[in-house]
């Protein structure tokens, strides 16, 4: 895992990704500083991370876009492969690398809220910046598992961007669709079944195993429509509350407001846990064949 983390990480800092990436963050992160702490005159700099939450939207596909898509193109993916390095040695260098570029960012930004405390002398209030810090953090790692499981899927760095930036864009766009969406059982059962439907087809593209992906799918529809027909009040708003328990930016904006909760930080870690399993599975299954 060593040997793939320095590669990556050197190969962020050698053509101009790495510090595109670093540039971009800190200029945004230094405008909206500039715009609370100063012009506004808050001296809470979570109001500066909670600002740049959609910021990573679009800077964090930039810097997942290459980081397995670019191994297939250039077929240098072949050397890993067929190494004796183990698979998940290949996933975890490669995204502890991204993580690491993404972490230079927070730690240099660290000294906006050192300025405002020492220099402007603000009150600011440690719990919830740090707060702020470890839900930012926590979010950066989910989207980097997700941008890099994406990557592995294709060896187009510009299909990988783009696909990336639109499924974060509807994660975003989803956020508060649980309190308008339709309380019928009927709806909750169709939600579950297409829900299910996509989760099959990335298991499908980890696996690449079209029976058992289609055995697993079809006694896992037939077990729902079982349920739905013995306890078919337990399906009334069912989908409001999965969406609700799923929502990756109301848990963000949680830690933001003080309620910060351990159930939000294994939410994130395990989030970033299944797309790192997935990516483990699509490499492993590319490796066997």
């Amino acid at each position: 895992m060593k040997a793939v983390f320095l590669k990556e990480l050197k190969t962020y800092f050698k053509n101009p990704l790495g510090y595109v990436f670093i540039g971009m963050m800190l200029a945004i992160m230094g405008f909206y500083y500039v715009f609370y702490t100063i012009y506004y005159q808050y001296a809470d700099y979570y109001h500066v991370l909670n600002a740049c939450s959609s910021l990573i939207l679009f800077v964090v596909p930039v810097l997942t876009m290459r980081i397995m898509s670019e191994e297939r193109k250039n077929k240098t993916d072949q050397i890993l492969l067929t190494s004796p390095i183990h698979t998940w040695g290949i996933v975890l260098g490669k995204f502890f690398a991204a993580l690491l570029v993404f972490s230079i960012v927070l730690a240099v930004s660290l000294l906006q809220p050192l300025v405002t405390v020492t220099v402007f002398k603000g009150e600011m209030t440690a719990g919830m910046t740090a707060g702020g810090y470890i839900a930012f953090f926590l979010l950066g790692c989910a989207f980097i598992s997700i941008g890099m499981f994406i990557s592995s899927l294709t060896e187009n760095q510009l299909i990988a961007a783009v696909v990336t930036i639109a499924v974060f864009t509807f994660l975003m766009l989803t956020e508060g669709v649980y309190s308008i969406v339709s309380t019928s059982r009927y709806v909750s059962l169709a939600v579950l079944l297409v829900v299910l439907a996509i989760v099959m087809f990335l298991v499908y593209h980890s696996i690449h195993e079209a029976v058992l992906t289609a055995i697993i799918g079809i006694v896992c529809a037939v077990a729902t429509v079982v349920v739905f027909f013995i306890h078919p009040q337990g399906f009334d708003g069912l989908t409001g509350k999965i969406l609700k328990s799923l929502s990756i930016f109301e848990r963000y904006a949680d830690m933001f407001s003080g309620s910060f909760s351990f159930s939000h930080v294994i939410f994130f870690l395990s989030l970033t846990a299944f797309f790192l399993f997935l990516t483990y599975q699509v490499i492993e299954r590319r490796r066997w064949n």
